[in-house]
């Protein structure tokens, strides 16, 4: 009796001192824990009727991210550049556009997603968000004069989330303020620990056809600069880019595997 009673003792005490050894050593949720800061460099496309690259116009985005999960985490970018067209042989004209926004989004982790194991170097994530997004563009002939600009001292904002209509705010703004969508692919790749290379493609719609300063009703008349209402409601603009930067962690290497980022 004496000897059951000493066997579980010891049967218990070995439980106790494994669960405490599991709390101590098994990774834990924490909402300030699990944050990344990515710096990136690239080259912005413009998708409009005024398109292409000339003279390696650049773009810098700035991102912070907070994982919530292995297979989701939250971003903010904040970002600034410059786009320059090709000249167009059938509007007779480039364009110079520069700019900055800011946008949020969810961010999934594909690797996570789609792989079993965890122990890669190299993962990729998918994102679509939203942002808003303030830019100048000016808009040139072949003979580098100036034909028209998205921005002038009677030009107003266009309505937000609204292609064209009556302009809002006071007139003679420089920067005009519209509502882009962000749609990102990227990579990272372990150089140390916590230290990444990252690579990214993206495309950005934008709500307006204002982007590069030029509409099909430039085709009739080059110096017309706005359609019905506010601006035009034709197709709207864009712009791809591809960038290259650096990710850096602040993750205790405990939680390395519980979050997206």
């Amino acid at each position: 009796m004496r000897t059951a009673f000493f066997s579980l003792l010891l049967l218990l005490s070995v439980a106790l001192q494994l669960s405490l050894a599991q709390k101590r050593y098994t990774p834990r949720y924490s909402y300030l824990d699990g944050y990344s800061l990515t710096a990136t460099t690239g080259i912005p496309y413009i998708l409009g009727e005024l398109h292409g690259i000339q003279t390696f116009p650049t773009i810098y985005h700035l991102s912070l991210e907070k994982g919530f999960s292995p297979k989701l985490s939250g971003r903010l970018t904040v970002m600034s550049g410059t786009a320059h067209s090709q000249n167009n042989t059938e509007y007779r004209a480039f364009a110079r556009n520069n700019y900055w926004g800011v946008s949020i989004a969810p961010v999934i982790n594909l690797t996570t997603l789609l792989a079993r194991e965890k122990e890669y170097r190299l993962k990729c994530y998918m994102s679509v968000g939203i942002g808003l997004l303030r830019f100048h563009t000016d808009v040139y002939d072949r003979n580098n004069q100036l034909l028209r600009t998205t921005s002038n001292g009677t030009s107003r904002h266009t309505p937000i989330f609204q292609q064209f209509g009556p302009g809002s705010g006071k007139p003679g703004i420089y920067y005009t303020r519209e509502v882009f969508i962000p749609i990102t692919f990227s990579c990272d790749y372990r150089l140390l620990p916590r230290l990444y290379l990252n690579g990214a493609l993206g495309i950005n719609w934008i709500s307006t056809d204002k982007f590069d300063g030029t509409t099909p009703y430039n085709l009739s008349d080059p110096y017309f600069v706005e359609g019905p209402n506010s601006y035009s409601n034709t197709a709207n603009d864009g712009w791809l880019y591809v960038g290259i930067g650096l990710k850096y962690k602040f993750i205790a290497q405990r939680f390395i595997h519980q979050r997206g980022i």
